[in-house]
């Protein structure tokens, strides 16, 4: 019986290894399930295209596809329908609203010169100038004047998603699913520790027991 004992002990460590290789998939499957383009969604949350351009003094409708915090760039190097625009690095001094087409309702558009937070390429270069807050999801007209009335010169304004916040929010996203997939590879790594130092200790008091007998 003590022979039998150290043999079918064997199929502990396949145990084991099942639990470790469970452990792994799940990991796994945390970070799919959070991050299905992952390693390039980084690129994919951030592009340019993602920005509605408007030409002011003027106005443009943008629908956003979700509520919650936006940023309006002021692109002082920018090309809007082949025309290219350039104007001082400085951001003038506008007048902006923005009014839900669905209700009327009027949200703040609050100024917020950000010099950090900013993108650039070989065509455009943008930086924070205003945040805007909306409740639901729609079509609001956005619209932009000079704040003492005159109509020159055309600049061209971005309305989008605010890249530092959206930076942040995907690192603390790519943070917490990391240490849930640590956790659990670092749960099913203790349970595989212990039941292979209770193989170890049951194969020695199997061996003494055929060794007394």
């Amino acid at each position: 019986m003590s022979e039998r004992r150290i043999r079918t002990s064997g199929w502990i460590y396949v145990v084991a290894a099942l639990i470790l290789l469970f452990g792994c998939l799940i990991a796994m499957a945390l970070a799919y399930w959070r991050f299905p383009g992952l390693p390039g969604i980084l690129g994919s949350e951030m592009k340019m295209h993602d920005l509605t351009q408007v030409v002011v003094p003027g106005s443009e409708e943008i629908t956003f596809a979700k509520s919650g915090a936006y940023a309006v760039y002021y692109e002082y190097r920018s090309v809007v329908d082949g025309v290219i625009y350039t104007s001082s690095e400085t951001p003038p001094t506008l007048a902006c609203t923005l009014t839900s087409k669905a209700t009327g309702a009027e949200f703040a558009v609050v100024p917020d010169y950000v010099k950090t937070n900013n993108y650039t390429n070989r065509e455009r270069t943008g930086v924070l100038i205003r945040s805007i807050t909306i409740d639901s999801p729609g079509t609001y007209t956005f619209s932009c004047r000079y704040a003492d009335g005159r109509s020159e010169p055309e600049i061209v304004l971005a309305v989008g998603p605010n890249f530092m916040w959206e930076f942040f929010g995907i690192a603390a996203r790519i943070f917490v699913t990391a240490a849930a997939g640590l956790g659990v590879l670092f749960s099913s790594g203790t349970v595989v520790l212990i039941v292979v130092i209770v193989i170890i200790v049951k194969r020695h008091r199997s061996k003494q027991i055929v060794a007394a007998g």
